[in-house]
């Protein structure tokens, strides 16, 4: 019910007093959560995580929940209802013209679109094969028409 009202696996944990692991543990336990159900998500996105200095804060933020939901949605997958609030704020920041980057220090931040980035809710990384997958990162006409 906790995670139904929006609660992060961190806040129920210190609610409960026990650690994150164990709230996760205990979904996966569940069958509620998995963290494979975020794996076809995480493996079309063009930003190598796994060595990122900020890894585990990274996942944790609100601007990358956001991002996981958009393309959740666009892949037809299930939102959970965090994870919908999330995207709402998402959202908003796209509709005022901004877009998602990955910095190497800072982890991942909100920034002014540029037209590099086109329609793309996030900043391609150089380097990075323009493919397939950039067709599930843009914004849909519609939104596209409130960017300013």
């Amino acid at each position: 019910m906790l995670e139904a009202a929006g609660m992060s696996h961190a806040q129920i944990a210190a609610e409960y007093k026990v650690s994150r692991q164990a709230v996760t543990k205990r979904f996966n336990d569940m069958g509620e959560y998995s963290q494979a159900s975020n794996r076809e998500v995480t493996a079309v996105l063009p930003w190598d995580l796994s060595s990122h200095p900020a890894k585990g804060r990274l996942k944790d933020s609100e601007e990358y929940l956001g991002l996981r939901a958009f393309l959740r949605e666009r892949m037809s997958l299930p939102v959970s209802p965090r994870s919908k609030l999330a995207l709402k704020i998402f959202m908003n920041h796209m509709e005022r013209g901004e877009v998602l980057d990955l910095d190497q220090v800072r982890g991942v931040r909100y920034v002014r679109r540029e037209e590099r980035d086109g329609s793309l809710v996030i900043r391609w990384p150089e380097g990075v094969p323009q493919d397939e997958r950039m067709a599930l990162f843009r914004l849909t006409p519609a939104h596209e028409a409130s960017s300013p």
